[in-house]
């Protein structure tokens, strides 16, 4: 529970000379010292790297060579704050945020001058006139007896006459913060502050650098959220059995939509109530300490090194030294015995592999923006966001004879089993976990629960009132609300409510095959890799023809968010869905609610009046069902996955082309005005395949606007060029693989981790990047895939600790894996075989056609077999 006090920050300035080799010592002595602001110059950090501080949001600025230099601020969790861009520097380098402190803003920027850079007096200007209060403290490498220094230097001398001529205040230790080779100790770490008070300025020795940091208050009150310790639970499953027995009635009686929406919130509550009283909650600094001797080393290490600061004695030196290794040694150490009890009980399966993978590749930053844009300027406060988010998502959700349902006890039972445990859950507090452990009574009594409402046709509305919490979208100012990617997390026994009404839907859908056979989207036995199949062997085959093939990828604008409710139930009434199901259907749309969560702190509710509910089970059949009916023109083929739409068209002549294009985008511009489906004409592109060098002359149009022919496009992550040369594509993997290799250096680098775990993490991060999709393109030249194979061979020399001219086939036969591209022809029969026996149409014509010429490879189905690279 988070408790709000007011109290003066304390804030760290640091010269860490490197901050990633200590990241554990400098978390704790942050956490030990109730630090509230870390200033850090000269981090070190190279920016693939990946650094975080517990309890902490971090933000830095890497220098472009990430061998030296550096900035970064840590703002302790709770802290309402802002990380701003600060404006182009010449010599410094500056990472800020903005803390609101009264009725103002106060920037707090961490700076760092090279000694090799000259100094700019526009820098420090620039930096003071950001914001009305300004601190910026750091190691500028300026040197004047005005701030107790031993000597000047033009730096210093320069920051003197700056000093004069403006309206600003330098504070400084009376101790050195740093001592040359030679002993002589200097202050070149100090504060520069502009219209807020730095009374004091103290030298700490808790951190290991050649620098010491340094400490200051400031003393105007902020409002601090202070936040509970994160906590470990344990759950006595049994007792929770007998008490969601005792707490469930056996008896259960719905007559309306009114009973059941209380007959929900009853057994939410019981179910809730049960789990509660049979969970203990145990902070994680109590079961934890793994390393009880690693404080005692700390200790010793700052008694060494300030005994060396004033004696100067090598022989100090060299225990500092021994020590500071030793606290290495051993996080080091221990961090790796963690990853290797959890990969090594981990199974071999994408499910298993998966989570750590994600875990490996999640990029920093904050997981919620620091501040947000609101309507009345930027907003801090948990509260205040969340509610500027609700805002923006508010708008965002608007719209530019009946068989018998019933489900069983045992059919709850699998529903129940089917849901993964670690999901997040909604309002109702109940974790998944709990209805995997429900007793005979509550199964029965929620089996009856669902029963009435398929009778009522009636989704009770506590089941409808989600949860929503916000990420970062990729390359996006996260301070925007429209810039946040929403994740809905949905009341538990609500969504094991839609499942069962997902197994009448498809029952429906399977028995007259009702989905158009060009969407891929969502459906048993489809996938990408057979979409882009279908679309690379399309055009190939037609080369091989002698024709060109021009297609539009079509960038279909918030499709999910935006359905219109009346349009999908009318398509359902034409689908001849029963009506109980449809009129469920309805319920389950309607007067649907959300709350925005930013730091445990929740919006007012708001209405959602279009759009399917997002992290719905229903949802992606629910808009396949609505865009079913997406139009086919003759001479134009119709691709779709999803919302992710393509249409393409071939023919010997461009102008006979076009217009058949032409005629499918009129077609798909009406229907899509129609169902009040927006089409974004900036994103959607068009690609020309063609054996000529010639571009097209003629042009596309959408809702009046030109739709460029362009050289590549991408569709469903894959880059489709004018040639099908596959060249960028496997250029772009590449290098997506190899910054992958470059994240998990280090752990194919160590010696504890066997290499059987070392290959499961290739295997799972970077060759299933490598072969994505690969079926489709399968035939690129060997000068485009013998890349993928370099880089294969450079992770095995890796994981192997093998000499850089061992033979690449020693290689493979060590840890016994194909070569690249012998595992892509072994994914190509793989689907070969889901081709050769697969029920839509359009999957069983892939590679089917017959080619009057040769020239150009393309894959060939046949037998189940795949076609022979080695017959060309």
């Amino acid at each position: 529970m988070a408790t709000r006090v007011h109290r003066p920050l304390k804030v760290i300035a640091f010269n860490a000379n490197g901050i990633k080799r200590q990241r554990y010592e400098l978390s704790k002595q942050l956490q030990d010292l109730h630090v509230d602001v870390a200033l850090f110059s000269e981090t070190h950090l190279k920016p693939h790297e990946r650094f975080f501080i517990p309890n902490y949001h971090f933000y830095r600025i890497d220098h472009q060579s990430g061998r030296n230099g550096g900035t970064a601020v840590a703002v302790r969790k709770g802290i309402p704050h802002n990380h701003v861009d600060l404006p182009p520097l010449v010599s410094v380098e500056a990472t800020g945020v903005c803390i609101p402190i009264g009725n103002s803003e106060v920037l707090l920027a961490a700076v760092y001058k090279s000694p090799s850079k000259a100094w700019s007096d526009a820098d420090i200007t620039e930096l003071l006139s950001f914001r009305r209060k300004s601190i910026l403290a750091g190691d500028l490498n300026a040197k004047n007896p005005f701030w107790n220094s031993r000597v000047s230097n033009p730096s210093g001398l320069k920051l003197v006459d700056l000093f004069d001529r403006r309206d600003f205040e330098i504070s400084a230790p009376q101790c050195p913060t740093h001592y040359s080779p030679t002993g002589n100790g200097d202050v070149l770490d100090i504060v520069v502050h502009k219209n807020i008070r730095v009374p004091e300025v103290i030298v700490s020795d808790i951190l290991d650098s050649d620098h010491l940091p340094i400490v200051f208050h400031i003393l105007d009150h902020v409002k601090i959220r202070n936040l509970s310790e994160p906590i470990e639970k344990f759950t006595d499953w049994e007792r929770f059995q007998s008490l969601a027995s005792e707490l469930i009635s056996p008896k259960l009686e719905i007559n309306s939509g009114v009973e059941a929406d209380k007959a929900a919130r009853d057994f939410a509550a019981s179910i809730a109530s049960a789990y509660r009283l049979s969970t203990s909650k145990v902070t994680l600094s109590d079961i934890n300490n793994d390393l009880p001797g690693l404080d005692r080393l700390i200790k010793y290490k700052q008694r060494l090194r300030k005994l060396w600061q004033e004696t100067r004695d090598p022989a100090c030196k060299t225990a500092v030294n021994w020590v500071t290794k030793a606290i290495r040694r051993m996080t080091r150490k221990k961090a790796l015995e963690r990853w290797e009890t959890k990969i090594s009980n981990t199974e071999v399966t994408p499910q298993c592999i998966w989570p750590i993978a994600k875990s490996l590749l999640q990029r920093d930053g904050p997981r919620a923006p620091t501040a947000i844009h609101g309507s009345s300027g930027l907003k801090f406060h948990p509260s205040e966001k969340a509610n500027e988010i609700a805002d923006c998502l508010e708008t965002q959700f608007t719209p530019h004879e009946n068989p018998l349902l019933r489900i069983r006890p045992c059919d709850v039972q699998k529903l129940i089993k089917s849901l993964k445990l670690k999901k997040a859950c909604g309002i109702d507090g109940i974790p998944n976990e709990c209805l995997r452990h429900l007793p005979r009574r509550p199964l029965v009594h929620l089996t009856h629960l669902f029963n009435h409402c398929f009778r009522l046709s009636h989704f009770p509305n506590t089941w409808k009132e989600a949860k929503i919490i916000t990420l970062p979208k990729p390359g996006k100012d996260p301070k925007f609300p429209q810039n946040l990617r929403p994740i809905s997390l949905l009341s538990t026994t609500g969504k094991l409510f839609e499942k069962a009404i997902l197994k009448f839907l498809h029952k429906h859908i399977e028995e007259r095959d009702l989905l158009n056979a060009s969407q891929f989207g969502f459906r048993a036995r489809h996938s990408t890799t057979l979409q882009c199949m279908r679309l690379a062997d399309h055009v190939t085959l037609n080369f091989n023809n002698k024709m060109s093939t021009a297609a539009v990828f079509l960038d279909i604008e918030k499709a999910f968010d935006t359905t219109w409710h009346s349009g999908l139930l009318f398509k359902l009434s034409k689908l001849e869905f029963p009506n109980s199901l449809t009129k469920l259907i309805g319920s389950f749309l309607s007067k649907r609610k959300f709350r925005v969560s930013v730091e445990g702190e929740m919006s007012t509710p708001r209405e959602m009046q279009a759009g399917v509910p997002q992290g719905s089970v229903l949802s992606p059949t629910l808009f396949n069902l609505y865009i079913n009916d997406a139009p086919h023109t003759q001479g134009v083929h119709l691709a779709l996955f999803a919302d992710d739409t393509c249409l393409y068209a071939t023919d010997r002549k461009e102008g006979f082309i076009v217009r058949k294009l032409q005629r499918g985008l009129s077609s798909m511009e009406t229907w899509c005005e129609r169902w009040n489906i927006k089409i974004n004409e900036d994103k959607t592109r068009g690609v020309y395949f063609s054996r000529g060098r010639r571009p097209p002359e003629s042009c596309l149009t959408l809702n009046g606007r030109n739709i460029p022919f362009v050289n590549s496009a991408k569709y469903l992550g894959v880059i489709f060029d004018k040639k099908v040369t596959w060249r960028l594509h496997i250029e772009m993997i590449e290098a997506k693989a190899f910054r992958t290799f470059i994240r998990v250096y280090s752990l194919f680098k160590s010696e504890r981790l066997s290499a059987n775990i070392k290959l499961t993490l290739h295997k799972a991060l970077i060759r299933s990047v490598m072969t994505y999709a690969s079926p489709a393109w399968e035939f690129a030249a060997d000068t485009h895939l013998v890349k993928l194979q370099r880089l294969q061979n450079k992770v095995l020399r890796t994981i192997g600790n093998f000499p850089r001219r061992t033979p690449v086939r020693d290689l493979h036969m060590a840890f016994k894996i194909p070569y690249v591209y012998d595992y892509i022809t072994k994914l190509c029969r793989q689907q070969a075989e889901v081709i050769q026996n697969h029920d839509n149409e359009n999957v069983r014509n892939i590679g089917q056609g017959e080619a009057r010429h040769r020239k150009y490879k393309r894959l060939k189905l046949g037998g189940g077999q795949a076609y022979d690279r080695s017959s060309d």
